[in-house]
C-alpha cells in the first residue's frame, strides 16, 4: 500500500477503484473540490491523477491483507465524509469499517438515488465549474481501442475510413490516434487504412500529456474508454461511438455526444453491457454527433 500525508487541512476523502475511464470520469468533480480532498484508489488511479493531486491512499492489490492495510489507514486519518464514487464491495466494505459518513455517490449516478447534501454540492460544484471553451482547429483525437476484454466496443477498419474521410473533407485536421501500448499493434493497422494526416501517438504519451493533447483537440471521436472520458472532463467536444452497449450517463455533459446504430436499434435501447463480437457499427452515422455539435464546432 502506497500512502501520501495531506497538508492541505482537508478532511474529507473520495474513493474511485476502477479503470482509467471510469476514474477519468471523476475529474470534474475532484477539480472542483477545495481544499483538493484525499482520492483512495488504484495504482493506475494515483499514477493518472498525481500531476493534480498529492494525496492518496492506494489500495495496491484485491487481497483481504491490502483491504486490511486501507483499512486502518483510513480509520487513522479520520476523515469526517467519504464520498464513495465507486459503489462496489470494497469501497463498501472500506466505508462500512472507516469510521466517516460514507456518502452513496455512485448510486446517485446509476440509480437516481436522493443525494445528500454533500454529494448534491460536490456535484453542483462540479458541473459548473466546467465550461466548455473554443477550440481552436489544432488535431482531432480518434481513439479506436478498447479493453482487449471489450473488443465489441471497436467498431471495424472501414468505419474509422468513413469517419476520418467526413472530417477531412469538412475540417482538413490532422488525426491524432491516441490509446494504450498494448493497444498499439491493433491502433497502427487503422492509422494505415485512414486518408488524410494521421499521427499514430499510442503508447507514447504519458498521463499529462494525453490529457493536455486531448484538452488542446478540436474534437474527440471515441469508443467508451479512458480518451472519452478524459475528453469530456477536459471539455472537448466528444463523440462516443456505442453499439455493443448503452452510454447511460456517460455522455451528460453538453459538448459530447453519443451516437449509434438507429437501423440497429431504432429503439434506442442498446444492451446494458455486451462483450460478444457483433455488427454492431455498420450504420453509425457521424454526421448525426457532428449535427449535435454544431455550436461547438463552428
Amino acid at each position: 500500500m502506497t500512502l501520501s500525508s495531506s497538508t492541505d487541512g482537508s478532511n474529507i476523502a473520495v474513493m474511485k477503484l476502477s479503470a482509467l475511464g471510469d476514474i477519468a470520469s471523476t475529474l470534474p468533480y475532484l477539480r472542483a473540490m477545495d481544499p483538493p480532498p484525499c482520492i483512495i484508489t488504484s495504482p493506475i488511479g494515483r499514477a493518472f491523477l498525481k500531476d493534480e493531486f498529492s494525496d492518496f491512499i492506494v489500495l495496491d492489490k484485491k487481497s483481504h491483507v491490502s483491504q486490511l492495510k486501507v483499512i486502518l489507514e483510513v480509520r487513522k486519518r479520520r476523515f469526517t465524509d467519504i464520498l464513495d464514487f465507486q459503489g462496489n464491495k470494497r469501497c463498501r466494505l472500506i466505508g462500512h469499517f472507516s469510521g466517516s459518513r460514507v456518502h452513496d455517490v455512485a448510486n446517485v449516478f446509476v440509480r437516481n438515488a436522493p443525494a445528500s447534501e454533500l454529494t448534491a454540492s460536490v456535484l453542483k460544484n462540479g458541473r459548473e465549474k466546467l465550461r466548455f471553451k473554443k477550440r481552436e482547429r489544432r488535431h482531432i483525437i480518434f481513439n479506436t481501442g478498447s479493453s482487449p476484454k471489450w473488443t465489441s466496443k471497436r467498431p471495424p477498419v472501414e468505419k474509422w475510413q468513413e469517419f476520418a474521410t467526413i472530417l477531412n473533407e469538412r475540417y482538413d485536421l490532422p488525426i491524432k490516434m491516441v490509446g494504450s501500448e498494448e493497444e498499439l499493434p491493433y491502433v497502427k493497422e487503422i492509422a494505415k487504412a485512414l486518408p488524410g494526416n494521421v499521427e499514430v501517438i499510442a503508447g507514447k504519451t504519458s498521463f499529462p500529456e494525453l490529457k493536455k493533447v486531448i484538452r488542446e483537440a478540436f474534437l474527440t471521436v471515441s469508443t467508451d474508454s479512458a480518451a472519452l472520458h478524459i475528453s469530456k472532463a477536459e471539455g472537448t467536444p466528444t463523440i462516443g461511438i456505442f453499439g455493443s452497449h448503452a452510454p447511460g450517463g456517460k455522455m451528460s455533459f453538453p459538448w459530447t455526444i453519443g451516437i449509434y446504430d438507429r437501423i440497429l436499434y431504432p429503439d434506442g435501447k442498446l444492451p446494458i453491457a455486451n462483450q460478444e463480437p457483433g455488427n454492431y457499427y455498420d450504420h453509425v452515422d457521424l454526421n448525426e454527433g457532428l449535427e449535435a455539435l454544431a455550436e461547438y464546432l463552428d
